[in-house]
């Protein structure tokens, strides 16, 4: 998958059109049925998470084990930052 910010680069190219799809591909470095796709629209131009779900906070990858708890979580884990946040609170009392 590509990050957003080149996908940006080639869209302005294109717009450009001083250059082909062949030689943005390699000075991109994404082949040429990527920059295809994204001159026909067919590649969906999605800017951040809140656009497409909504909810900026909602996890974009898939779980993962914690290193602080050892659970399936989406990273970052909120249970080791809230106890960690208790911990130091706790502490000072």
């Amino acid at each position: 998958m590509i990050s957003q910010g080149i996908v940006d680069e080639i869209v302005r190219l294109l717009a450009e059109g001083r250059l082909s799809q062949r030689t943005i591909s390699r000075a991109v470095g994404v082949s040429r049925g990527t920059i295809g796709a994204i001159a026909k629209g067919h590649r969906p131009r999605i800017r951040r998470t809140e656009d497409r779900w909504g909810d900026p906070h909602r996890p974009l990858g898939p779980p993962r084990r914690c290193a602080g708890c050892g659970g399936l979580v989406f990273m970052p884990c909120l249970l080791c930052r809230v106890r960690t946040i208790r911990a130091g609170e706790s502490a000072g009392d």
